[in-house]
């Protein structure tokens, strides 16, 4: 693990923890937000549970993982395992740091990996999520990849960004890849959390002085965008009796 990883992870940790001191600590949110590192609250992402009845044999692989905050989320809300491969080796670095900060790395573990060609075998999962797509990657190879490493039957969910001819166009990919689309919902972003902006706030007042820091975490935070909306698309991969 690379020192800047290791120290990000730390610096987490420590501003959680002296939070806790002035504020509860937010429900499936142990960092107070700062390790999701996405534009919209990750309640809207209950839904969800939607798709499958969520064991602990279910296996979910979320693609572009980031910190692991969604994935250690989904992790304790859904009972599952969760899987994060993370194209950025820093990012996938932080993530398994805070991981063991928060003493879960037996439900929610992280990975370096491509997501045009994913270091795992055919049909090892039972979902696969893709929630908040920004590398430069060609998403039909991506989709490919996701279709293949479900298992048959398995469901694929895809926040596509905001609303709108990007959602259509997605709907399109899924298709022409052999998903299935079962569901498209709507998603509006509503007020980011008070805890969530004091957090962020205070943390980049800790890392201002650390260029090395400051450059990991403001390459992965987006700005919050009240008001707008998402689409989510639920899919599945056909079983070979449908075949």
């Amino acid at each position: 693990m690379t020192t800047t990883a290791s120290l990000l992870a730390r610096k987490v940790f420590e501003l959680s923890r002296s939070l806790r001191a002035e504020l509860p600590i937010p429900r499936g949110a142990q960092f107070y937000g700062l390790d999701h590192d996405m534009p919209y609250p990750v309640e809207v992402l209950q839904v969800l549970s939607a798709q499958g009845i969520f064991r602990k044999y279910e296996f979910v692989l979320e693609l572009e993982s980031g910190f692991g905050g969604r994935a250690r989320w989904a992790a304790r809300q859904f009972g599952c395992q969760v899987l994060g491969v993370e194209p950025d080796e820093k990012a996938a670095q932080v993530a398994q740091a805070l991981g063991k900060y928060a003493g879960e790395l037996s439900q929610a573990v992280f990975c370096r990996g491509g997501l045009e060609a994913l270091p795992f075998r055919s049909g090892a999962f039972t979902h696969v999520w893709w929630l908040w797509p920004r590398s430069a990657v060609e998403p039909r190879k991506c989709l490919r990849e996701a279709h293949r490493v479900l298992r048959d039957g398995g469901y694929f969910a895809w926040v596509v960004g905001w609303e709108g001819e990007a959602s259509r166009q997605a709907e399109r990919q899924l298709r022409e890849v052999g998903f299935v689309i079962t569901e498209k919902r709507r998603l509006e972003v509503g007020r980011p959390n008070p805890w969530f902006a004091l957090a962020r706030r205070r943390f980049e007042q800790a890392i201002r002085e650390v260029p090395e820091l400051h450059n990991v975490w403001s390459g992965r935070v987006q700005e919050w965008v009240e008001g707008a909306c998402l689409a989510l698309l639920f899919a599945r991969r056909g079983t070979k009796h449908e075949q």
